[in-house]
């Protein structure tokens, strides 16, 4: 496969990768200013030149997929040929060679807008609301300061954090995207408690004019692809993440989201986009269909390019049978995006919902509460 990119024509290297390893040269990278994939055409650069570097131990590693200057893949190949290894073992050493090159940095060499995550799937029920908040939780934990924008007009996102939704009426998002509120956004954004929070997290709650997003914003006549980042753009310089919660549907709300999290100038690849929360059946792999095909029209309408961040397989069960275990190898098997992480079916995620209490706070030790951390620390980079 082959794809145009500024930097000219590239093809896609397809082989095993250590999550731990994607994840340590994706934050590593984005410290030192340089996109994953310019990273990797450099470590196999510095690898070729090093005649016999140490094995590095591979085990557990998972499809993977990167873009490399046509012919990469092809030398790639032929090199772990004539040195009689692995792909999987090459790409692990050279990875290796890099890291140890570039040390971690105190500070970026490379400011970066606002990060944008929308967290989006076509079909209900698969955990965006959870994922949004847990994701959310970590990074506030990390010290990061964060927007949560419950987005979906049925105000999961609001009730599970026990925030009630805007009054009708008033001046909810849709009133600002339509540029008819009549006061700062900002007033209606609300901190949300908790001393692991550190007065970092934020919410902007739902409202029930929502419901009426795609049929009021069908008559604006200008400007309506930007509308939301317009609307957004008052209180950004506030945070470092902004979360959005999407809904449940294809509709024009989603179309706005998609633009809200496209790649801006000077931004790295794969640091804002689409997270997408799956089950491990086969109705997400049709929801994801379409939200692909979404994203693709969105991108080619409007000229704008947005990445999509992986994929979380959710509510994971293997007991659940051969059927289930088999649909999740087959998201495991997919490479751009890739899987970042899955999430066990556990009490404490269920209670942490039914309680509307932060997951962080209700079960911090839980095995839940460790992959969100696990994901906000690979999204953070």
């Amino acid at each position: 496969m082959t794809t145009d990119t500024p930097a000219g024509p590239r093809e896609k290297l397809l082989v095993n990768l250590m999550p731990s390893m994607r994840r340590d040269l994706k934050i590593r990278a984005a410290e030192h200013g340089v996109n994953v994939q310019d990273a990797v055409a450099h470590a196999l650069g510095l690898w070729s030149a090093k005649p016999a570097p140490d094995p590095v131990e591979v085990e557990g590693a998972k499809s993977w997929g990167v873009f490399l200057p046509t012919g990469g893949p092809a030398r790639f190949e032929a090199e772990c040929d004539s040195r009689g290894l692995t792909k999987v073992q090459g790409m692990a050493q050279a990875i290796t060679a890099w890291l140890d090159a570039h040390p971690s940095l105190e500070q970026r060499l490379v400011a970066q807008p606002v990060q944008r995550i929308l967290t989006a799937n076509q079909k209900g029920g698969v955990g965006k609301t959870f994922i949004t908040a847990g994701v959310g939780q970590a990074l506030a934990e990390m010290g990061l300061r964060v927007l949560l924008v419950d987005y979906d007009p049925q105000g999961h996102l609001s009730a599970r954090l026990q925030v009630a939704e805007l009054p009708l009426g008033g001046d909810s998002l849709l009133q600002h995207m339509l540029g008819k509120a009549k006061t700062h956004i900002a007033r209606s954004i609300i901190a949300l408690d908790g001393e692991r929070f550190g007065g970092r997290l934020h919410i902007l709650p739902a409202a029930e004019d929502a419901f009426l997003m795609d049929a009021e914003l069908a008559t604006m006549r200008a400007g309506r692809d930007t509308c939301l980042a317009r609307a957004l753009a008052p209180v950004e310089g506030n945070y470092d993440v902004v979360l959005l919660d999407g809904p449940p549907n294809l509709g024009l709300g989603l179309d706005l989201a998609i633009d809200y999290v496209q790649r801006r100038p000077g931004e790295l690849m794969e640091r804002s986009g689409v997270l997408i929360p799956v089950w491990a059946d086969k109705s997400s792999f049709r929801a994801y269909k379409l939200l692909n095909s979404q994203i693709a029209t969105q991108c080619e309408r409007t000229g704008i390019t947005v990445d999509q961040l992986g994929f979380i397989v959710n509510a994971y069960d293997a007991r659940k049978g051969t059927v289930t275990r088999s649909f999740y190898e087959a998201w495991n098997e997919l490479t751009t995006p890739g899987v970042l992480a899955h999430l066990k079916d556990s009490v404490e995620g269920r209670e942490a919902s039914d309680y509307e209490i932060p997951l962080l706070e209700y079960a911090p030790d839980s095995p839940q509460a460790e992959t969100m951390r696990v994901v906000a620390k690979e999204l953070a980079a």
